[in-house]
Order: C-alpha cells, then structure tokens, then sequence
C-alpha cells in the first residue's frame, strides 16, 4: 500500500490516497503524527490501525451527533458518512456501531413521519417519501399501524365496529379527511366554487394519492357552480 496524495480538505483536515483511491479523512496533525507523506509504503496492518484509531471514532462520533439532531434511517446515514469522506467499508462499520445501541430504528421514525405529515399528505406520498429513503414496506406497513394505534390512544378513543371488532380504519379515513380539507381549503375561497375549480383541484387530489371517497366527502360540503345553474350533488 502506497501513500499516493494527501489532498487539503479545508484549513485542519487532508483526504489521503492509497493506491490512486481516497481512502480516509485525517486532521492535519494526525498526518505528522503518523508521519505520512505523499510516497509513503504502508502494511495494511498500519493503514488498519490508522483506520482504527483515528478515522473510524471520529466517524462514530459525527454520526452520533447526526442523529441527536433527529432520527435518519439506515440509508441517511449511509449517503452522508459517504458525502463527508468515510469509504465504503469505513460507513458501514460506523453503521455497525451505532445500530449495536439501537441508534438506528426506522420503524421509529416512520412512525414519527407519519405523525408530523398525516395532516396534509396522503398516505401514498408518506409512503414513497419513505421508501426513497430506504425503508422497506413491510415497516411502512408496521409503522403506519402503529401510529394510527398510538394517535387513537392518545385522544381516549375506543373505536369498534358493528361486530364489536376494532374498527381499524376509522381513525384512517379521518387523518385522510383532515388532509384532504387542508388541501382544498389552500386551494379554494369560499364554499361557493365552479366546476372548474372543483375539477381542478379533484385531480390534484388524485394525483397525490388521496382516497376517493374522502374527497367526495369534503367536497360534499361545497356548493358547485357550473353550466348556469346551481350544483349540490356530485
């Protein structure tokens, strides 16, 4: 292993290249300190301690204040140790760490996404959103569950259907409703409004996922205007 460049990153820090690669991020008094230079043949057990002394701490270090600052899933945390410096090999041991300490739970922060955005997206957006960000949909599944069970809870609420089952869906259908209504009233003044403008805004609705039958719903509590005459039904 051979020292190829030690390349400035920023006034305190050098990315330093093994074999052509970018293969670490040192302080400027680490370099002096482990006496590299541009040049320098390595053992892989020396590059190996380097690693373990000094880059891999300061890796879980950084990543335990990323996530004091709030949850990131598995994949968050992966693309930002990768875009601050840490290899490959290096991140996933970082990830190793902190998931040892439960650190990482994505179903907790599914939960937690789906508790500050149910008002005004639709499950479907909530869904993809999270799904780009690497949790599978089998979480999404379990979370959103929870977190419906959780919402429930906290308003004292013991829902039940005709048969005496829980009624899962209620609390559902009035989260989607609640959005809905926050969508069209963004949209639209007054309860007076024209086809066109309750077209409109149906296919935005439709488009982002909304269920159907809560748009109905919150429409049915508008007046539409088309053609002349007066519509109350849709």
């Amino acid at each position: 292993m051979i020292v190829t460049d030690l390349v400035p990153k920023g006034k305190r820090q050098v990315v330093v290249w093994i074999d052509g690669e970018p293969s670490g991020i040192l302080e400027n008094r680490e370099v002096s300190g482990y006496r590299l230079e541009a040049g320098t043949e390595l053992e892989p057990d020396q590059w190996e301690k380097i690693v373990n002394e000094a880059i891999l701490p300061r890796g879980k270090r950084k990543a335990l204040e990323l996530l004091e600052v709030h949850d990131r899933t598995t994949k968050e945390l992966h693309d930002k140790m990768l875009s601050s410096g840490f290899t490959e090999a290096q991140t996933w041991n970082i990830i190793a760490y902190v998931m040892s300490f439960h650190y990482i739970d994505e179903e907790r922060y599914a939960v937690s996404y789906f508790s500050r955005h149910a008002s005004a997206k639709s499950f479907r957006e909530m869904q993809q959103t999270l799904l780009r960000k690497g949790v599978a949909q089998e979480t999404i599944d379990s979370a959103y569950r929870k977190y419906r069970a959780e919402a429930e809870d906290a308003k004292g609420r013991e829902d039940s259907a005709d048969d005496g089952e829980p009624d899962d869906d209620r609390h559902g259908n009035e989260v989607e409703l609640s959005a809905v209504r926050r969508f069209v009233e963004k949209r639209l003044r007054g309860k007076t409004i024209t086809r066109a403008e309750r077209d409109k805004v149906y296919a935005g609705l439709m488009r982002k996922g909304f269920d159907y039958a809560a748009i109905r719903k919150v429409f049915s509590e508008y007046t539409v205007v088309g053609d002349g005459a007066e519509e109350t039904e849709w």
